[in-house]
């Protein structure tokens, strides 16, 4: 499968403890460049929010819902980073849109400090 950065996929999504996964939309924040090297990808998890006690303090609320391809209200909580092997990645659902990249963007800046 394709991808590029700021897509949405739908991928098998390990849970904390790393026993078993279950398929939910995550946000690809990787490079083409290292798609290319390693047929992998850096996904952050996106998450249902359906009420303010849902949402954790650096959680992005995904403000255009219909280009990402998302059904309900979602976050991405870039708490959760994980890789995900290129063949993992079941289906594009959509693509995030400018605000909310300038967001995550700010946000990994931040933790990350790249």
């Amino acid at each position: 499968m394709t991808f590029k950065r700021w897509d949405i996929v739908s991928v098998p999504f390990p849970f904390v403890e790393g026993y078993e996964t279950k398929r939910r939309p995550a946000l690809v924040v990787s490079t083409d460049d290292f798609h290319r090297a390693h047929n992998a990808c850096f996904g952050a998890m996106i998450t249902t929010a359906r009420n303010m006690q849902d949402i954790r303090i650096d959680d992005i609320k995904i403000g255009d819902l219909v280009g990402a391809g998302l059904p309900q209200p979602c976050v991405i909580r870039l708490a959760r980073l994980t890789t995900f092997d290129a063949s993992n990645l079941i289906r594009r659902t959509g693509t995030l849109g400018s605000q909310d990249r300038r967001a995550v963007a700010g946000l990994l800046k931040r933790w990350l400090g790249i």
